[in-house]
């Protein structure tokens, strides 16, 4: 099911003055999202141009939660969940899909424009963390060790991703599965993460390396 409030525009032609129109809009609008999600906590905003997909019962939102217009919100199994936590916005155009697993997201972040948030193999990321626009958190990686097998035929590892708490990840960057991304880290740029990375990091490059230790005044080796 696809949950479009604009669809319902049409309930508001009876009403003649602006206001009228608005409060009547505003009304709709609670009831579609109260009757049809999971949970949507006191306060959250949904735009009218963004979209909820699929087993919409599973997908919970806390309080103060934003989803902007063109973003989208895919609950693609009866099984798969998406919990976002209190004073949380996804950003225009931003996708977080399931993909037959979960997404849950804490409080207090933030998924810029255009970034690509996968649930395969489980995707957890912890409060105030920042994900800036463009990045693809993907917990799942296809196997092609065998040369005469199709790479399709071979199936996918699923181990997951989480992401701790106050880390920032920067424009463009990859996390592939499997990682792990300790407390306070900052992934920068552009960078590739295929491994695990442990608290306070500061990472960079393709593949990603730890370059120094925030609090430290010496780079890495």
């Amino acid at each position: 099911m696809i949950l479009k409030v604009h669809q319902f525009y049409r309930k508001l032609l009876e009403y003649n003055s602006p206001s009228q129109k608005l409060r009547r809009y505003e009304k709709l609008r609670w009831q579609i999202y109260s009757q049809n999600l999971g949970e949507i906590g006191e306060d959250s905003t949904i735009d009218v141009q963004a979209y909820l997909k699929g087993h919409t019962q599973n997908i919970f939102l806390g309080s103060k939660v934003k989803v902007r217009t063109g973003a989208i919100l895919d609950c693609d199994r009866p099984h798969a969940k998406i919990h976002i936590g209190d004073r949380t916005i996804i950003q225009p155009y931003a996708l977080v899909s399931t993909q037959k697993g979960f997404i849950k997201i804490g409080h207090d972040c933030s998924v810029n424009s255009f970034c690509s948030l996968y649930g395969h193999g489980g995707l957890t990321i912890g409060n105030y963390v920042r994900i800036a626009t463009q990045t693809a958190i993907i917990p799942a990686n296809h196997i092609f060790e065998d040369p005469d097998i199709r790479i399709t035929k071979q199936g996918q590892t699923k181990e997951g991703i989480t992401i701790e708490d106050d880390v920032w990840i920067g424009a463009g960057v990859k996390i592939l599965d499997g990682c792990t991304i300790g407390k306070g880290s900052v992934i920068g740029a552009g960078t590739v993460l295929t491994k695990s990375v442990e608290p306070y990091s500061v990472v960079v490059g393709v593949p990603g390396r730890v370059i120094r230790k925030r609090g430290a005044k010496d780079k890495c080796n």
